[in-house]
């Protein structure tokens, strides 16, 4: 295949001026582009106002619930005083029966 470089219009019809033009095209879709974007900005620095978030009754329902389980002991001392009590004076029988199925249940 031959291209033509001298003549203004080649062989399949794309010339000089075509291209041109073409390339024209381009940079004012840029240029419009370009001040699309910059409108949008400068509208986003009018509306400075804060923003509010709303949450719905169940979001605030479960931060209530978050709020209260993170006033409670990640231990429960009490508990740990009975069982060591029940150990120490050996009233504590543990189910054997129990702690395997909870071990298989693990396993899942």
């Amino acid at each position: 295949m031959v291209i033509d470089f001298n003549s203004p219009n080649g062989a399949n019809g794309v010339g000089r001026n075509s291209q041109a033009s073409s390339a024209t095209a381009k940079r004012e879709a840029g240029a419009v582009t370009d001040r699309t974007t910059d409108t949008a900005a400068q509208q986003a620095e009018k509306n400075d106002a804060p923003s509010s978030v709303n949450l719905s009754a169940q979001a605030q329902q479960l931060q209530a619930i978050e709020e209260k389980l993170r006033d409670l002991p990640e231990v429960d001392s009490e508990r740990v005083s009975q069982l060591r009590q029940a150990i120490a004076d050996g009233s504590y029988k543990p189910d054997s029966s129990r702690i395997a199925d909870k071990l298989l249940n693990l396993e899942g």
